[in-house]
């Protein structure tokens, strides 16, 4: 998997030509893209990656907003949406609905990451925690995120 530094303001690139080009930062939205290019040569365009309209639109929910988590249910590239529990510091952090101004604020706030499915590398993702995009054992990436819906495209 491609390894780049994290750039907040780096998302979902316009075509599969950028996508496929020589880039070396992003954010957890161009894991999104690129994962599910290369895993299942689909091009999602940028308005398919980014939330809300990804998490209302995009794909289909294996696991809703009020179901609960369940590592059995993830196949290879499910999208996991995730509300961010602790900071860069390891101090827990209150980044939940009540928040935000809207539902919709809430969404975009979620971060995404890709289950994988390898045993202590479930998941892929592009953190500001790392800097850059890593693969995490799903109990690191618990300690950090709290997963709200899994979408698999």
């Amino acid at each position: 998997m491609k390894e780049f530094t994290y750039k907040f303001n780096e998302g979902p690139l316009s075509s599969v030509g950028e996508l496929l080009g020589d880039w070396n930062t992003g954010n957890c939205r161009r894991v999104v893209q690129y994962y599910t290019f290369l895993k299942k040569k689909i091009f999602l365009k940028p308005e398919e990656v980014l939330c809300p309209e990804a998490y209302n639109n995009t794909g289909i929910f294996i696991i809703n907003e009020n179901e609960e988590f369940s590592i059995s249910k993830l196949i290879d590239g499910d999208i996991i949406y995730a509300e961010k529990i602790r900071n860069k510091e390891g101090e827990l952090i209150d980044k939940s609905l009540k928040t935000f101004p809207s539902k919709d604020d809430y969404i975009i706030s979620l971060h995404t990451a890709i289950f994988t499915g390898e045993k202590n590398k479930e998941i892929w993702h592009a953190t500001a925690i790392e800097g850059s995009s890593c693969t995490w054992s799903l109990e690191k990436f618990l300690n950090y995120y709290l997963p709200i819906a899994v979408k698999r495209i």
